[in-house]
């Protein structure tokens, strides 16, 4: 299955609506856009004194704040415009965004981000 994965890292995600998403994780190609949008999302969170997430109520204030934010990666990532998440239920925004981030923030692009600071840290000094 993890060869699976790696070959075809996209997944299908079926919403309430009977419609089919496909989520893949985001190209390299797109990664300064996709990255602004990250950080937009990152400063407003943080811009609300929000340091960590513990709950559901975390996670509530978090779309309070910074919902157009978080719909901006989402559209970036699925391809669809802003209308498009209107149409959709609370249960498939948050199960969307939530495999969004399972994809482009798994422990692997977290080792390769790593490394890729130490590299440049040491050529630095």
């Amino acid at each position: 299955m993890d060869e699976l994965k790696r070959l075809f890292p996209e997944e299908k995600f079926s919403l309430e609506s009977g419609e089919e998403v496909t989520v893949a994780p985001v190209a390299f190609g797109k990664l300064t856009l996709f990255s602004k949008a990250v950080t937009s999302l990152l400063t407003k969170i943080g811009e609300a004194g929000i340091s960590k997430i513990e709950n559901a109520e975390d996670i509530g204030l978090i779309f309070n704040i910074a919902l157009e934010e978080v719909i901006e990666v989402m559209g970036l990532v699925l391809g669809k415009d802003r209308e498009w998440f209107n149409n959709i239920t609370l249960a498939d925004g948050v199960g969307l965004f939530t495999l969004i981030l399972n994809q482009n923030f798994n422990e692997r692009t977290k080792k390769n981000l790593q490394s890729l600071a130490t590299k440049i840290q040491s050529s630095l000094i």
